[in-house]
């Protein structure tokens, strides 16, 4: 891997994605736009004819899903291109064009729902019997759920356009808090001595290091500049909320969560489920922290303490190749032909591989029905960058299996099981490791990686989770979100979740603004499925791992599975129940078993 960082125009072949299998050329691509431009106004001749017969209900449904499949296509075409190099104003606006048209057919289809579910039930009942239906009976039964929450065609219309408008909030968030603010951001003296601008992209990374120095300068100089937003941001949060709130109350739903719980077919039960075993297990995070104190040998913890790893990487750095190879190593457990589907998927190239100048940060999996299910890394080497490929390597297996075993409509799985299979792959990679690894620190680096993502998604994103109730159930009550009040209440979580292990004093009180800085609360209730997601993992492949009968079948019929059932039902074939505590209580169960080990080991 290069130390410089390259142009896209340099980066070898075998290192990027294979976009080319999508679209040979962009002038292929301009040509299968234009080919969609009349796609609104066909759609629109459909409407007011779903009540004729069964057959032209057919009719319509296998239109608007070609429609869809096609603008899914273009658009993950010019979404990879754009990615590559996000200075790249051709790419830019090709995004920008299929994105607006997607909004312009969407619109279109809005029609549909209202229309479908104005049909009288005694007449669905009936044609839902008819055998040219059965392809789309689970797919038009969960339609028809929403009867109670759909409104007329014409105020369907009116609540799509509106989105338009109300999106605003989480556009001028993301303005302020990736363009504006890191231009006012200061600097600080890194570890080398070099001035070093603060960002959000570097902000963790200076918190993660050795230096507590650069930790707290860090720390100090972000929140010193958030602290002049505060009233801006509390602004912005109240007015996503109440966008939350009216969308539900529109819908005729008792309250935003249980409106966005529906989408899943869940329960309240399943997020109340979560918090109170947060709370239950508590102490495992507490006695990690106090750990992690003596380890660095701290007198007084702060939360500019909170990142760095309690035990420094034994090993340098791994190359891609051998990334892969331990990612294919430790999927064994999932069977031969698993393994066989993602070792030809990263000969094919599904992976852009590094960092280009320009190109989109981070990782994900992305593609659409007809494209390889693709993969954005940004590998740099390190232990978190294998673990990187493993997590998103189970995202494209998911989507590959699901694809290939379901039809096109029933082929996208829900996000509450979107981090099962990503995860599952890390925990396989975590035994891999643990069993190889001879030396007691590249153990102890391992455990404590292990025991940092438990903190990280299990305890941390449920406290998110809690603090989205809290700030939902105020404006709902009437009441405002003030930038005390919000202060207040996250700073009472956060002394809640970590128990008595930080000082909790003047150096510590800027976390109590971390809330204005989370994108996540603008995503109406979605940070709990990261946490139901890890446990759901954690018990799916301590199951695998132990042998036990038929979990491994029971597992790749889940991936397999799509929407084709509600997601807890196929959460349940694996053997997980997350109307129950039992999954998270388990997992936090390893975090505290894994606590003692570090310790043992240290």
């Amino acid at each position: 891997m290069a130390k410089d960082i390259r142009k896209r125009i340099d980066v070898p072949i075998e290192d990027k994605w294979d976009v080319e299998s999508v679209y040979a050329s962009d002038e292929e691509w301009e040509r299968d736009l234009e080919s969609t431009a009349t796609f609104a106004t066909d759609s629109a001749k459909w409407a007011g004819t779903l009540s004729e017969s069964p057959q032209v209900l057919l009719g319509v449904i296998e239109g608007l899903l070609s429609q869809n499949r096609r603008l899914g296509k273009l658009f993950v075409y010019a979404s990879m291109r754009q990615d590559e190099d996000l200075g790249n104003s051709t790419y830019g606006d090709m995004y920008s064009r299929i994105a607006s048209r997607h909004n312009e057919v969407n619109t279109a289809h809005s029609f549909f729902t209202p229309e479908l579910l104005a049909i009288p039930s005694e007449t669905m009942d009936l044609w839902l019997k008819d055998p040219i239906l059965k392809p789309y009976h689970r797919w038009l039964v969960d339609i028809l759920r929403y009867h109670p929450h759909t409104l007329s065609g014409n105020e369907e219309k009116l609540l799509s356009m509106s989105r338009e408008v109300t999106r605003g909030f989480i556009g001028a968030f993301g303005k302020l808090n990736n363009v504006d603010r890191p231009a006012r951001l200061p600097s600080i003296t890194d570890h080398e001595g070099d001035t070093v601008q603060l960002t959000n992209g570097n902000f963790i990374s200076l918190l993660q290091k050795r230096d507590r120095r650069v930790r707290k300068d860090t720390f100090d100089g972000y929140y010193a500049e958030l602290t002049g937003n505060i009233p801006t941001l509390a602004a912005l949060l109240e007015g996503q909320i109440r966008t939350d709130i009216f969308y539900a109350r529109a819908r005729n739903y008792p309250s935003a969560l249980e409106a966005s719980l529906f989408h899943d077919e869940v329960g309240l039960d399943v997020y109340e489920a979560l918090i109170s075993s947060a709370h239950r297990n508590q102490p495992a995070l507490t006695d990690y922290y106090h750990l992690r104190k003596r380890i660095l040998k701290l007198d007084t913890m702060h939360f500019y303490d909170s990142n760095v790893p309690a035990v420094p990487e034994a090993k340098g750095s791994y190359t891609w190749d051998e990334a892969v190879s331990l990612t294919l190593e430790a999927v064994q457990p999932l069977g031969d032909e698993y393994v066989r589907l993602l070792s030809e998927g990263f000969r094919d190239r599904w992976a852009d591989r590094y960092e280009n100048v320009g190109k989109r940060s981070g990782a994900y999996s992305d593609g659409n029905y007809d494209t390889p299910p693709f993969i954005l890394h940004n590998f740099s080497g390190t232990l978190g960058s294998v673990f990187t490929l493993a997590h998103e390597a189970g995202h494209s297996m998911h989507s590959l299996l699901s694809r290939n075993a379901q039809p096109y409509h029933m082929s996208s799985y829900r996000i509450l099981v979107a981090e099962v299979a990503s995860t599952t792959n890390e925990m396989l990679l975590v035994d891999l490791l643990m069993k190889r690894l001879e030396d007691p620190m590249e153990k102890a680096y391992l455990l404590d990686y292990l025991i940092s993502k438990f903190k990280g998604t299990l305890y941390r994103q449920t406290m998110f989770a809690e603090f989205e109730k809290l700030v939902h159930e105020r404006v709902e009550s009437g009441q405002s979100l003030t930038k005390d009040w919000l202060n207040e209440t996250y700073y009472g979580l956060v002394r809640q979740y970590h128990g008595d292990s930080f000082a909790y004093d003047a150096e510590d009180e800027p976390i109590a603004l971390e809330w204005a800085r989370v994108p996540h609360f603008y995503y109406n209730f979605y940070v709990y499925k990261y946490a139901t997601g890890l446990a759901s993992a954690v018990d799916i492949s301590s199951r695998i791992l132990k042998g036990a009968s038929g979990t491994v079948e029971d597992y790749l019929d889940f991936l397999r599975g799509g929407s084709s059932k509600p997601p807890l039902e196929l959460l349940k074939g694996t053997g997980v129940d997350l109307t129950t505590p039992a999954p998270v209580d388990s997992a936090l169960k390893l975090m505290a078993q894994s606590v003692k080990d570090l310790s043992d080991l240290v």
